[in-house]
């Protein structure tokens, strides 16, 4: 068994400083608190994207992306704290109403140059990317929040289960770095991320798998009554989802020759390295969610 690498320190530092900031807007119960935890991830991962693509040379236009990012949140959050259903329910042709004329507004600005070329397939493509990979699918944070019913007294009950969601994936994370930091031996798609073993993605869904148990067992009468199978397949199904989402922000990033998104968070990296996972996870339970409780 190997020690622990020196970054594990800063690491958990940031780690307990982010879920200490999640756990004030969960006792807080405050939709403001929750809107602000989910706009400035979302909107400074973006700002890392499109950093990471001028890194790499890629054409791109970043301020189009933050605008329409804007756009989205403030259709969220418009839309979504409304108590009829069919409001709610509009947030997705909303949303497809804001990219469909967000792609006809970035075909019009690139009209403007003077030789059409790669650059202008790229500035269209890598910027529509960024925001649907970043800021729509994270957004699916806002959906689960208002998910379910509120209470008899109008508060949200939602962020039970974004508590759960957000749990079973970055304990998968987390278990993923000390398993495979202690007992990694066998590569995990190399081509992807060389650091990454068989043992410690094992060893993180394992725990990741025993986290969401642990909370339908301590919190279930807030969470919705599944039976112990469905709810370890539940987390199963997310923990795997989890390294897919952070195996896919690695790659983006290997195309770029870029170890880290960002700095903003010592051990960790960048906002972008800290949600990856989630932005697999996220949309992949509001739909199985979906799907159970509006059978």
């Amino acid at each position: 068994m190997r020690s622990l690498p020196s970054s594990f320190l800063p690491r958990l530092i940031s780690t307990v400083i982010l879920w200490g900031a999640l756990v004030v807007a969960y006792r807080l119960r405050s939709e403001v608190a929750f809107a602000i935890l989910i706009s400035i991830p979302a909107l400074g991962a973006l700002w890392e994207y499109f950093a990471l693509l001028k890194a790499g040379g890629i054409s791109h236009h970043r301020g189009m992306g933050m605008v329409a990012a804007l756009g989205l949140i403030g259709l969220n959050f418009w839309l979504l704290p409304s108590a009829d259903p069919l409001i709610r329910f509009s947030i997705f042709p909303s949303e497809a109403a804001v990219m469909a004329f967000f792609v006809m507004g970035l075909f019009l600005r690139e009209y403007g140059r003077n030789d059409p070329g790669r650059a202008t397939v790229e500035g269209i493509t890598f910027t529509l990317l960024g925001v649907i990979y970043i800021p729509w699918l994270f957004l699916f944070l806002a959906k689960l929040l208002y998910l379910t019913p509120r209470t008899p007294d109008g508060h949200t009950t939602g962020q039970y289960l974004v508590l759960f969601v957000m749990a079973v994936t970055k304990f998968t994370d987390v278990g993923a770095f000390l398993f495979g930091s202690l007992f990694g031996r066998t590569s995990f798609f190399p081509n992807i991320s060389p650091k990454k073993t068989w043992e410690g993605i094992l060893g993180g869904i394992v725990l990741g798998v025993a986290v969401g148990w642990g909370l339908f067992h301590f919190m279930g009468q807030h969470l919705p009554s599944f039976p112990l199978m469905l709810v370890c397949g539940l987390s199963l199904l997310l923990a795997i989802a989890g390294v897919a989402g952070d195996l896919a922000e690695s790659l983006l990033k290997r195309s770029v020759h870029s170890k880290d998104s960002g700095h903003a968070l010592p051990g960790i990296g960048g906002g972008l390295d800290l949600i990856d996972s989630l932005l697999f996870t996220l949309p992949l339970f509001y739909f199985i969610l979906l799907f159970l409780l509006h059978p």
